[in-house]
């Protein structure tokens, strides 16, 4: 008998319970929506239309990657960020709605002919969307340490602004030209701030399939910002710096940042600003 959509969502919702994903309903509903290329009311409206064995095969592909905690960007190898659909893949960081609140606060700062420095970008969602939003306004640069993750933000930017962004293979500031380091006014940052202590490597979870090169650092993460802050003090055009990490970091942040020249502005969800003294 031929799975219907009703009958296969109900395995499957169950499947994905009883791995303890809370978002069981949801994940099943996009994984067969995502087989079927239709939207999930589809589903809703249609719960008795028939499946091929070809599609049943593939949506339980998908399904078994999602029971091993697989997030649903690789699965589908995209993820919608601030109106636009990224590519990602195992490379980079699934981005996340946090790193929103960086974008629109660094929007408000933006001055004509700023010159904009993401470091770390993975992606590259942070200067893809600045250039989108603001074009010829703002002259954008990004950095990452891991030319596969440079790949996957070169791709985004051809495919989402039919132009190339200027990236660097670089471990923070090193490896970046100086007279591109000597015009940066705006450096924007998402770097591995995770504590490894805060994570519990015994339960699978998402975070085990991310690259865990961008995800955790030493000194309680804060080592690659700490590093980043030192090298910076000396950009002679820099007037701030905008970064993302956890809340319970700031009160840290803001003090090395002190010793670096650097006085907090502003805090927000998990975006803190500083402004070169």
């Amino acid at each position: 008998m031929r799975e219907t959509v009703e009958t296969w969502l109900k395995k499957s919702v169950k499947k994905l319970k009883d791995a303890e994903i809370a978002s069981a309903q949801l994940d099943a509903e996009l994984i067969l929506a995502y087989v079927l290329g239709v939207e999930r009311t589809f589903l809703h409206a249609n719960p008795q239309k028939k499946l091929s064995k070809t599609l049943v095969f593939h949506a339980n592909n998908f399904l078994n990657k999602r029971i091993k905690r697989v997030p649903l960007a690789y699965i589908f190898r995209k993820k919608d960020f601030f109106g636009r659909t990224f590519f990602v893949n195992e490379n980079v960081l699934v981005p996340r709605p946090e790193t929103e609140t960086l974008i629109e606060i660094t929007q408000k700062m933006l001055q004509p002919n700023d010159v904009a420095l993401d470091i770390g970008t993975g992606s590259g969602i942070i200067p893809v969307t600045l250039k989108a939003e603001y074009g010829e306004k703002v002259e954008v640069f990004a950095s990452d340490i891991s030319l596969q993750a440079l790949a996957v933000a070169n791709l985004n930017a051809k495919k989402l602004l039919n132009q190339k962004i200027p990236l660097f293979e670089s471990n923070l500031l090193e490896k970046i030209p100086s007279d591109i380091l000597s015009k940066i006014t705006i450096v924007t940052a998402n770097l591995p701030y995770v504590n490894r202590d805060w994570v519990d490597f015994e339960k699978n979870n998402e975070l085990h399939h991310e690259p865990q090169i961008a995800l955790y650092a030493r000194k309680n993460g804060l080592e690659l910002i700490f590093e980043l802050l030192f090298q910076a003090q000396d950009l002679p055009k820099l007037r701030k710096i905008v970064l993302e990490a956890d809340p319970c970091q700031f009160e840290e942040i803001e003090k090395y940042a002190n010793n670096c020249g650097f006085l907090k502005s502003k805090s927000e969800n998990y975006t803190i600003v500083l402004d070169k003294k």
